[in-house]
């Protein structure tokens, strides 16, 4: 039986997780949520604290990233969202949380209602 894989993105984390237990109830066993973010990394686990002069680079600072290396913390600092000018302020807005769906050839249809009927876009 051939499978499809079904990616949809949504405004909320919650639409995202709704669609996800629809879908399970279905019979389809490989589901996955993910929030996108606009820069690689991790998130850090401390802040920068700038008064203690303790700062790893502008990209930590300002875009609330832990750059892998020191070169992609220069390139990082260089998005003019980390000036904190820009109005975006650095983040995904939109549909930053994604949803992957492998399922059977034959619920690709149901699938896709259910991700719209949630608020979902494929």
């Amino acid at each position: 039986m051939a499978e499809r894989t079904v990616l949809s993105s949504f405004y909320s984390e919650a639409d995202a997780k709704r669609a996800e237990q629809q879908i399970r109830s279905l019979g389809i066993e490989v589901t996955q949520v993910s929030e996108l973010h606009a820069y690689p990394g991790d998130r850090p686990d401390v802040r920068a604290f700038p008064v203690s002069g303790k700062i790893p680079g502008l990209a930590s600072l300002t875009l609330n990233t832990d750059p892998s290396s020191r070169d992609a913390s220069v390139l990082l600092a260089t998005d003019p969202a980390a000036s904190g000018m820009t109005d975006g302020a650095g983040n995904v807005t939109g549909r930053n949380f994604l949803l992957t769906v492998v399922c059977p050839e034959a619920q690709v249809e149901p699938v896709v209602g259910i991700i719209q009927d949630c608020g979902g876009y494929t």
